[in-house]
Order: C-alpha cells, then sequence, then structure tokens
C-alpha cells in the first residue's frame, strides 16, 4: 500500500507569526530619545522667538507698514512701533488701528492702503494753522475754521491772534480732539479769517485781531505799528482805500497811525 497523504488542515497551513520582543533597554533608547528630540525643538523655538526680537535678525511676516505725509519722524516712528506691537492683522484690527491714530493724534484724516501684498501705507494730513484764537487758552484755527490743539507757552508761531471771542460760550470736543464752537464764536473766527484771506492779495499781515460787537473787527498790522479798524464784511472795497492811505503814510514817513475804515465809502487816519 501506498503512503497514506497526510490531510492538511486550514491550522496547519497558517504560519505563527513572529513576536517582537521590547526590552527594557529598548524603551530606555526610546525613551532617550523622545526626550532628546523635544529639548532640540524647545531649543530651537526659543532661539528663533530671542533672535526675530533682536534687530540683528529683525523680520516680520506681516505687510510693511510705511507712513507718509505731513508727519514728523518722531510721530512716524511712533505709528510704527505701535504696528509691530499689534497681534493681529484682520481687517477690523487695522480699522481700531487706525481710528485710534485719528483719535490720539488728533489728525485731519488718515487713510491705511494696501499698496501691494506685502506693504500696507498710512496717508495722513494734519491741521495747518491759519491763526490762533484766545478761547479757554490759545487755540489753533485751520484756514476753514477748524479750531484744534494750541501753542506750547514758548512756542514762537508767527501766527496773528484773534481776541473778542465769547470766551463763557461753551463748546464740544469732536472724535479726534478739534473743538465744536458756539455759532456766536464761529461766526467771528470765519470773519477773520475772510479778513486774513483778503489782506493776503496786499500782502497785509497782522498782529493781532480783536472784534467788538459793535464796531466789527480791528487789528494791529505786523510790519508796521499801525491800526485799523475794518469793521465787518465786505473787506474788498475798505482793503484798496487801505492801500492808498499807506503808501501816503510811507511816503511821508509816518510809521504809527490809527485807521479807521468801518464808515461807508470814508477813511479817518489820526
Amino acid at each position: 500500500m501506498g503512503q497514506k497523504r497526510k490531510r492538511k488542515t486550514l491550522l496547519s497551513s497558517q504560519k505563527p507569526k513572529k513576536r517582537w520582543s521590547f526590552s527594557a533597554e529598548s524603551s530606555k533608547k526610546f525613551v532617550v530619545y523622545g526626550l532628546g528630540t523635544l529639548g532640540t525643538l524647545f531649543l530651537l523655538y526659543k532661539s528663533y522667538d530671542y533672535l526675530s526680537q533682536t534687530s540683528a535678525f529683525a523680520f516680520e511676516e506681516r505687510p510693511q507698514l510705511q507712513a507718509l505725509r505731513g508727519l514728523s519722524d518722531q510721530e512716524k516712528e511712533a505709528i510704527l512701533t505701535r504696528y509691530r506691537q499689534m497681534g493681529h492683522l484682520a481687517p477690523k484690527d487695522l480699522a481700531e488701528f487706525s481710528k485710534g491714530l485719528y483719535r490720539s493724534m488728533g489728525l485731519r484724516s488718515i487713510q491705511l492702503i494696501q499698496t501691494a501684498p506685502d506693504r500696507i501705507t498710512i496717508a495722513t494730513e494734519t491741521f495747518t494753522p491759519k491763526l490762533i484764537a484766545e478761547l479757554d487758552k490759545m487755540r489753533f484755527v485751520t484756514e476753514d475754521g477748524i479750531v484744534f490743539g494750541g501753542p506750547t507757552s514758548t512756542e514762537a508761531t508767527g501766527l496773528p491772534v484773534l481776541r473778542g471771542l465769547y470766551r463763557s460760550a461753551p463748546f464740544t470736543k469732536s472724535e479726534n480732539d478739534t473743538l465744536v464752537l458756539s455759532a456766536a464764536n464761529q461766526r467771528i473766527v470765519d470773519e477773520a479769517l475772510l479778513a486774513i484771506k483778503e489782506g493776503s492779495r496786499y500782502h497785509y499781515q497782522y498782529r493781532t485781531i480783536t472784534y467788538d460787537e459793535f464796531r466789527g473787527l480791528s487789528a494791529e498790522m505786523l510790519e508796521s505799528n499801525y491800526r485799523v479798524t475794518l469793521g465787518f464784511q465786505p473787506y474788498r472795497d475798505k482793503y484798496e482805500r487801505l492801500e492808498k492811505i499807506l503808501e501816503g503814510l510811507k511816503d511821508s514817513g509816518q510809521t504809527s497811525a490809527s485807521i479807521e475804515l468801518d464808515y461807508k465809502d470814508k477813511a479817518f487816519v489820526r
């Protein structure tokens, strides 16, 4: 008889799997390697954090901010410093940043414009004074009648000083620290600005301008010791008469005079 063939079963056809042994020595190596890797990553992070704050390795992923127009070097640096300190750069954060500058710096206007993917330009416009008004304290006035800030006690401006305003009249402050005057005081300011503008056509400059509710404006001229009573607007005809009077005074060598122009078609020189 032939040899009997051994019957294969499902279990006999499967090979036993090899088991991995994890010794104490292997586990120790794994722990040491893992700790070493974590330590290296921590050192790299701390090095990056330190170097990124030094001038030798100064860079930022955020768009570069450029401050342009109408600002001093100190103001530009203050803006750039505040920008670098911002934590986020979402549109609402930039809007709050812009609003904060508008309030704190007393700017006339401010715009943030993204001029390139990696660059944001800040364009500002400051107030330019044309006159100083004597209110609760000395205040600057722009040529379009906006009242803001004021000179320091030691600041020499060369601007005419407007007196005779109603100093007890109330005023309010707007968001960018400009003043909203009473209607009566704003009317006086506008009257003085008009007199300055009309007089500039004749190169007249004033040291002081004083308002009187009955006689209007009178002014001390800057170049000579002449006092001129202008009255109320319009001023064009009065300035034409003043020009002829001043020519006559200069020709005669008279450097001091009081000139009254607030009478219709008449002028008095004292």
